[in-house]
């Protein structure tokens, strides 16, 4: 008696699992568009500030009047940011279970640095490569490492920022790899290509330069993850991998 009154519960125990198990990816999967305006203190339109939201891999740019828009963002709590150059970045953290329309990001004018930019054009454009290089990482073409992140790890080397990192070793005396380089050539040894603001590095190793003169680093595993700018004139059998170092504009106010 026992087997048969339990055996009669089990399709509905399952049934009752199945559609708990339909309705958490349905609500999972719920989208929501998220709309708004980037503007300064004084409230004036900010535009062609990038506004991102990193974990869906989103990032959009503001028109003429500062607005915005991004869509397929996955409901929930959404972390927003928006940046341009001449502005300190903001951002807003914020829950959305249905489409929002009215958010507002604040973006504060750092004066000294424009005055800096107009007498350095070089600094000005080492500042928009960092610019670019938080746009690529909203659109999650690599593996990235921002200035905030190598603070708060409190690592000695560069290549400490990527322990533990699926697809990467740190091979003693040698620096990092990609693993899948192993089955290149098992060999022979198959160093990243290096490329150090905008310039190819060769010869080096990414410990080669110190952590604390890094404001970004980027990781591209192979050449179909590579953006051209970094793949120009290098063939798949000529790379290992690729990883991409940006050093810290001079006159930076962070640590």
């Amino acid at each position: 008696m026992r087997r048969r009154i339990g055996s009669s519960f089990r399709p509905g125990v399952f049934g009752l699992a199945v559609l708990l198990c339909l309705g958490t990816v349905e609500a999972g999967a719920q989208k929501v568009s998220v709309r708004g305006v980037v503007h300064d203190a004084d409230g004036r339109a900010i535009p062609d500030a990038d506004v991102a939201v990193v974990s869906a891999r989103q990032v959009t740019r503001t028109d003429g009047q500062g607005r915005f828009a991004l869509s397929k963002i996955p409901a929930g709590r959404v972390h927003i940011t928006a940046r341009r150059l001449g502005y300190s970045p903001g951002k807003a953290e914020f829950v959305a279970e249905q489409d929002v329309d009215s958010i507002r990001l604040t973006l504060t004018i750092q004066p000294a640095l424009i005055a800096a930019m107009e007498v350095s054009s070089s600094e000005r454009q080492k500042r928009q490569w960092i610019e670019d290089f938080y746009r690529r990482r909203a659109q999650g073409l690599g593996q990235y490492v921002t200035r905030e992140e190598i603070l708060s790890r409190n690592s000695f080397r560069p290549s400490d920022m990527f322990r533990n990192t699926p697809g990467v070793q740190i091979a003693r005396g040698r620096g990092l790899r990609f693993n899948y380089a192993k089955s290149l050539d098992p060999r022979r040894d198959c160093p990243p290509l290096i490329w150090v603001d905008g310039q190819r590095a060769l010869g080096m190793e990414l410990d080669d330069l110190s952590l604390p003169d890094i404001e970004g680093i980027e990781l591209y595993s192979g050449p179909s993850t590579t953006p051209m700018q970094f793949s120009s004139n290098i063939t798949s059998a000529q790379t290992c991998g690729t990883i991409v170092v940006w050093t810290r504009p001079p006159n930076s106010k962070t640590p």
